[in-house]
């Protein structure tokens, strides 16, 4: 039996854990003893409790963004979460290491948790790196762009480059630990596994790179139906968070057409609008209803737009930050859906709406999509995962 230290130090919501779970079920189910440690305890509790599994708080920085303007790329990022300073870093620093030295891991499954791989690579812990495409950038120097509708000047992103690989190997000094050449150099782990189609890929495909394919589940929640009308029928999975949520929710109201609308979260909703949406604020189960959906309208996360287009479902996507637009326009090229930019009227929404449900080129190209990964199943990528972290764990 091996003890394995699974990380998730950035980002948000459900889909980290919702990846990372059926991971560690099967890694338990082989002998394994697994802990926790998380960005959200909240999720954690939903996700994780019910499963048995130990948690703790992941060790983040408090302090304030040193940017004046919003991340151009992952280095900048890393300067966001405090890798602008050598205190705050150390900080974070000496956290994981010391949840290293108290867990004492044979291997660290990281998903998005930069600073996790840092304290293994000091502590010279295994690590494997886990992740949908965004929180692991090509092997490149300097990182590039995460802004590809800006022009970001090459001189920019070689001073967030410079920058963090300073604060990197200050502290790499202190703590005993080898310098890096690159900053990516810090994903240059022991395995990797990208959970995502070549096609998906936030950076778009990369040369020389196995994909295990998107993890995610279709089965859990509430049990729902289609009512058997003979309208069409639309799937909305949205947060109350999505800029333009009301006028969204109004232009669906108004559509001839079957809508069951999931939110979790959601607080309040106008009474006219109810009253024409089927509305759940907790997640739904999938299986039942995808499949025979004809629009997917959704936040971006990966977990369901994977799903719908392997249903052959297009989507209209609504991204809430920089990686689900990045994630966005990978759909908008295959021609399996529209992205919604920064005009996001009812009547907006509307055009593109009736767009995605009159033209079939957008069915076409969902469908080409499941065609073509017709062969494939989440479950393929956990046992990826999981065979993974087992050779690493074997040639310790």
């Amino acid at each position: 039996m091996s003890r394995i230290f699974v990380s998730w130090e950035l980002g948000a919501n459900f889909g980290h854990l919702t990846r990372l779970m059926p991971i560690a079920v099967q890694l338990r189910q082989l002998g394994h003893e697994l802990f926790f440690a998380v960005r959200d305890t909240e999720v954690a509790a939903a996700l994780l409790e019910p499963q048995g599994f130990s948690f703790t708080q992941a060790p983040f920085w408090h302090g304030h963004a040193c940017l004046s303007a919003p991340p151009i790329n992952y280095a900048e990022l890393l300067i966001a979460e405090g890798y602008c300073q050598q205190d705050g870093l150390s900080g974070m620093l000496r956290s994981w290491l010391s949840l290293f030295q108290l867990f004492q891991p044979d291997v660290v499954v990281a998903d998005y948790s930069p600073t996790a791989l840092l304290a293994a690579r000091i502590a010279k812990i295994p690590a494997v790196c886990i992740d949908n495409g965004f929180g692991l950038p090509p092997n490149i120097a300097p990182l590039p762009s995460i802004r590809s509708w800006e022009s970001i000047t090459e001189q920019r992103l070689q001073h967030a480059e410079e920058t963090v690989l300073r604060s990197i190997n200050s502290v790499c000094r202190v703590f005993g630990g080898l310098a890096l050449e690159r900053v990516v150099d810090l994903f240059n782990t022991e395995g990797v596994v990208l959970t995502t189609f070549a096609e998906l890929d936030h950076y778009g495909p990369r040369n020389e790179t196995e994909y295990a394919g998107p993890i995610f589940s279709n089965a859990g929640g509430q049990a729902v139906q289609w009512q058997g009308t003979h309208r069409r029928k639309i799937l909305a999975y949205l947060r109350p968070s999505v800029p333009g949520i009301e006028n969204l929710l109004k232009a669906l109201a108004e559509l001839d057409a079957e809508v069951i609308c999931v939110v979790p979260g959601l607080k309040r909703l106008n009474r006219a609008i109810a009253n024409r949406l089927r509305v759940y604020v907790n997640p739904v189960q999938l299986d039942n209803i995808i499949l025979s959906t004809d629009l997917v309208v959704s936040y971006a996360g990966s977990g369901m737009v994977c799903c719908a287009l392997l249903a052959g479902a297009p989507l209209l996507l609504v991204p809430q930050n920089v990686e689900q637009y990045m994630f966005s326009c990978r759909v908008d090229e295959l021609g399996a859906g529209l992205v919604m930019g920064t005009n996001r009227s009812e009547e907006d929404f509307r055009i593109s709406l009736q767009q995605l449900l009159n033209e079939d080129r957008f069915r076409w190209a969902a469908k080409a999509f499941a065609s073509q990964h017709s062969s494939f199943h989440p479950d393929q990528a956990v046992s990826s995962a999981v065979r993974v972290i087992e050779t690493v764990l074997s040639h310790q």
